[in-house]
């Protein structure tokens, strides 16, 4: 599933770059502790987006479609035309199927117009934890059915982060996830900001209509067996205050399962997608 190769990419990037690069580096410069913690919130939201995605139709999907784990409760009230629908995993740890960890509820709001060129869901968190991490805030999603047949998800970021070590991010912004359902597979575009409340940092990410992210299921990982990958796109981050970049690029589109990160102008540093 994409959630899963994102997460798996970053991870394999925070290896890569924290053996290769001194951590000692100014608090003018983007460090590889910065390309990791805007990482971890990425994969919060690409499991969130999965999840709701997921859960906002007429029947709950699948554990597979949905990242469910088997503790999962599903309930769904009804107030005319809006449904309710509270994803509740319990008060300790759920282990999702790309191997991530929750805990909490996820509240979705949507109408039953399931059959409508567009939708608009909305949805919140009560006590809600993704690998130990606090998450607080509400989104909006908007999915538009495209005349080409493509899905298209236009995500509205409002997040508060809270790391185990107390730490303080937010997010604000929008992710645009476009599916093709004949070839397969998603191109992700957007700009959000991160920062970190505790030190007042900021970072710019951006995923640009000229190189979006393509992630394809035609990857071949084993005889009649086949995979998610990004193979394709650039991620570029600012750090606000003094515009030192890194920038994250997946390559032409080969299925070859590595990309490069260049961090403040530096060698490019190759990672591979999955451990």
């Amino acid at each position: 599933m994409k959630t899963k190769i994102l997460a798996l990419g970053f991870i394999a990037i925070f290896i890569m770059v924290s053996c290769s690069k001194d951590d000692k580096q100014s608090s003018s410069s983007i460090s590889s502790s910065d390309i990791v913690d805007n990482a971890k919130i990425d994969n919060i939201g690409d499991d969130v987006a999965q999840i709701v995605d997921s859960q906002s139709n007429e029947a709950p999907a699948g554990r597979y479609n949905s990242l469910a784990s088997d503790c999962l409760q599903v309930e769904t009230t009804y107030n005319g035309n809006t449904w309710t629908r509270t994803l509740n995993y319990g008060t300790t740890n759920c282990l999702l199927d790309n191997g991530n960890y929750v805990r909490g509820k996820i509240i979705i709001t949507f109408q039953n117009d399931f059959d409508a060129a567009t939708r608009t869901l909305n949805f919140s968190f009560e006590n809600f934890y993704h690998n130990d991490r606090h998450i607080e805030g509400n989104r909006t999603v908007v999915k538009t059915r495209l005349p080409n047949g493509h899905i298209k998800a236009d995500i509205d970021l409002n997040l508060t982060i809270t790391n185990p070590d107390l730490r303080v991010f937010t997010r604000t912004g929008n992710r645009i996830r476009e599916y093709n359902p004949e070839a397969n597979e998603f191109t992700v575009t957007g700009s959000w900001v991160t920062t970190n409340v505790s030190t007042g940092a900021t970072h710019t990410n951006t995923i640009s209509d000229s190189s979006p992210l393509r992630i394809v299921y035609s990857c071949q990982q084993e005889p009649n067996q086949h995979r998610y990958e990004i193979v394709s796109g650039i991620i570029t981050i600012i750090k606000s205050n003094n515009n030192r970049t890194a920038v994250i690029d997946y390559g032409d589109g080969t299925c070859d399962n590595t990309g490069t990160i260049t961090i403040n102008g530096g060698s490019p540093i190759t990672f591979n997608l999955r451990n």
